[in-house]
């Protein structure tokens, strides 16, 4: 029956414990023993002896903890003492909805993980509890949970002990049974040659002997630790009163005759007699030698794989916990911090690089190391000195806690990324959006000002864009009839004169009958390009082969003149208009043969390819946002260009040669650029003086 859980058990309860005349007692050096046994068994920093008043929890002993009682309100033993068969264990805290904004857990000291072993006296009473707390989360093995319940039951003789005022003697004799019952190996020493006073079984195991060590010195028991340090460790702790603590401590032991190197966790514990004087020493150990032994494997394999960092592309760093000291730092590390490697590696963080003292890291590196928790952060700035000046520097960090396999933290591996040229972008961006929405309102009201005054002038586009399409066909109508009413004239007047025509009046008669073929050329062109300009276009599927079968019929006077040749890849389909495509590619070709010097025969070769727009040149300015295009290259091995003239040759009226090197408008390549800019796409060339030239088109693919 549990006679905690109704009121008058409580009351019951609370009498049996005022009756101890414990409460509010001095500290004992038995019960603070038990704590640091318990501590040491189970691996916390924190055990307490905590017994549950009706307001408060009070601790007989603290061991890890500075604060003798808290409020029962908030207590974690007034739990452990509801059901007094069972170890009440919280594994973390902060999860368990009864505990997680607890003052306890939030703030000091911190209790996220939790086990008490209720202390029940004779009469069935839960006095309080034994309980060990620990900072992080964790689970206790059964033998670490009996060997609590066996400490919690020598708490609760010690409370009897003091009820029937028995010497402390009886309490030391408890203690010996104690230690002889621990699932860790213990043993105890006394005087200055370190007679083996006590030793339970696992401890006689490590050393491999059996109980007649009793009563012998350690040299005497143990003569292989004569020329190791343990006895000198020992008079030091027996000496001064201070404990000795040791992790992975080598030990070379004589076991079954052979001596070998084992490896131990130990504490050298001083213990006091009845008077204060320290007269013992107690050992507890661990032996670690596999997980040593394992350790040294992982950190081989880690030491390989830091090594591979030095060539990842990525700044990472190494810091032993330690004095935050450099183990490793990569070049890309060493290069974002403004230092090279050696400048890093083996000096203390704040001494490697200085200016980041007060800028809060190292705190956050420490409170990784303790808490084991990794912590990242994004865009943050890093005051560094690079090029020998203070410069702001914005990354991305990451630390990454390293585990050994004891669970101890080593150290911690940062990666850290350069985002610097990132967040200043932004940052542009953001000022200037800001600055947009200043002069947006601002302009708000000329906006509405200049509306009315924008839609008089469109009507007034309109009107000028209907102008041109009437002053086009005026252009290739009634410009057309005059022009060939004056070279007809020209040369009925050539006729009629005949042999009568002198050289200079012959001269005149030629030119102004080559005058109006320009003419008439460039009214042409100007109307080519004032309906390609219109942006009128018919968009439907055009077979590319198709339209070069249909340019190469109408250039076959230049083909045939010219004796071109001209190979032609197999080409695709599209979405356009097929007008305006045989314009473009018969000027391209056109402009091929002409543009190839007069006595050799004109070669060209038509290409097609289908290219990802990931793949084209980054120069591009492409208006369309398909991601596959059509690429023609109109390639020739005429005089060529210099490529300073690229953006001058597609301009209207632009010409890079006078009239007597070769005919031509200056309109044809605008036209392939504005055909081009129509369709989605885009128009360049590549090419070289003396070496031929190639123009590339490149045209979206809108569906498959």
């Amino acid at each position: 029956m549990d006679l905690n859980n109704t009121s008058a058990g409580e009351y019951n309860r609370l009498n049996a414990l005022r009756k101890y005349d414990i409460l509010d007692s001095l500290p004992e050096q038995d019960y603070d023993n038990i704590t640091y046994l318990a501590a040491q068994i189970c691996q916390t920093p924190i055990s307490l002896v905590s017994l549950v008043d009706d307001t408060r929890q009070w601790f007989k002993s603290n061991h890890g903890l500075n604060t003798r009682e808290t409020p029962r309100e908030y207590s974690f033993c007034s739990h452990a003492i509801l059901d007094p068969n069972e170890t009440f264990v919280v594994t973390d805290s902060r999860l368990d909805a009864r505990f997680a904004s607890n003052p306890l857990v939030t703030g000091n000291p911190h209790v996220i993980f939790y086990a008490g072993t209720p202390l029940i006296d004779e009469d069935g009473f839960a006095l309080g509890s034994l309980c060990v707390i620990d900072h992080q989360p964790k689970v206790l093995t059964q033998d670490q949970l009996k060997a609590l319940k066996i400490l919690a039951d020598q708490v609760v003789n010690l409370i009897k002990l003091r009820r029937r005022n028995r010497e402390l003697s009886d309490s030391e004799a408890h203690f010996r049974s104690l230690l002889s019952q621990a699932p860790v190996a213990m043993s105890l020493f006394r005087g200055e040659d370190m007679q083996i006073d006590l030793a339970n079984d696992l401890m006689l195991s490590y050393w491999g002997k059996d109980g007649s060590v009793i009563g012998k010195s350690l040299t005497e028991a143990l003569p292989e630790t004569r020329d190791q340090p343990f006895l000198g460790i020992l008079k030091d702790v027996l000496t001064t009163g201070v404990a000795y603590t040791a992790e992975n401590m080598p030990a070379n032991l004589e076991i079954n005759g052979v001596l070998g190197t084992y490896y131990f966790d130990f504490t050298y514990q001083p213990i006091r007699d009845r008077n204060g004087n320290f007269y013992a020493v107690m050992n507890i150990a661990i032996d670690v030698t596999d997980r040593f032994l394992t350790q040294q494997k992982v950190d081989l394999a880690q030491q390989q794989i830091l090594a591979s960092f030095e060539e990842l592309p990525v700044a990472i760093a190494l810091i032993d916990e330690l004095e935050l000291t450099f183990t490793m730092a990569n070049p890309f590390y060493a290069q974002l911090v403004g230092r090279t490697p050696d400048q890093l590696v083996g000096k203390p963080l704040v001494i490697a690089l200085p200016e980041i003292q007060g800028q809060g890291f190292d705190l956050i590196l420490r409170d990784v190391i303790t808490t084991g928790i990794p912590y990242t952060v994004l865009e943050t700035p890093v005051d560094l000195v690079r090029n020998h000046k203070l410069e702001t520097a914005y990354v991305d960090l990451t630390y990454q806690p390293r585990h050994q396999l004891n669970g101890k933290i080593s150290g911690v591996l940062v990666i850290a990324t350069d985002v610097t040229a990132q967040v200043i972008s932004r940052q542009k961006i953001e000022m200037s959006e800001r600055q947009y929405r200043q002069l947006s309102m601002e302009l708000e009201d000329r906006v509405k000002l200049r509306t009315q005054e924008l839609t008089i002038v469109n009507e007034d586009l309109i009107r000028l864009n209907n102008n041109l399409r009437q002053f086009a066909h005026i252009a290739s109508h009634d410009l057309q009839e005059p022009l060939r009413k004056i070279q007809s004239f020209s040369s009925l007047l050539t006729k009629e004169l005949g042999n009568e025509v002198n050289e200079k009046s012959a001269y005149i008669l030629g030119r102004i009958n080559a005058s109006g073929q320009r003419m008439s050329a460039l009214v042409k062109d100007l109307l080519a390009y004032a309906l390609v300009d219109s942006r009128q276009q018919k968009y439907g599927l055009v077979s590319l082969n198709a339209v070069m079968a249909d340019v190469l019929e109408t250039l076959a006077h230049e083909i045939q003149e010219r004796e071109a040749i001209i190979e032609i890849d197999q080409l695709g389909v599209l979405e356009g208009d097929n007008a305006q495509l045989a314009h473009l590619f018969q000027n391209l070709i056109s402009n091929a043969i002409k543009f190839t010097p007069r006595g050799e025969k004109p070669h060209i070769h038509i290409e097609y390819l289908r290219r990802n727009k990931a793949d084209l040149p980054f120069d591009l300015k492409l208006s369309s946002n398909t991601e596959v295009f059509h690429q023609i290259n109109v390639r020739d091995e005429g005089i060529g260009f210099d490529v300073k003239y690229l953006d001058r040759i597609f301009q209207v009226f632009q010409r890079l040669h006078t009239q007597n090197d070769f005919e031509g408008t200056g309109i044809g390549l605008a036209i392939c650029e504005r055909v081009a800019s129509n369709h989605g796409g885009v128009i360049t060339a590549i090419s070289s003086p003396g070496e031929g030239s190639t123009f590339c088109v490149y045209l979206p693919v809108f569906s498959e």
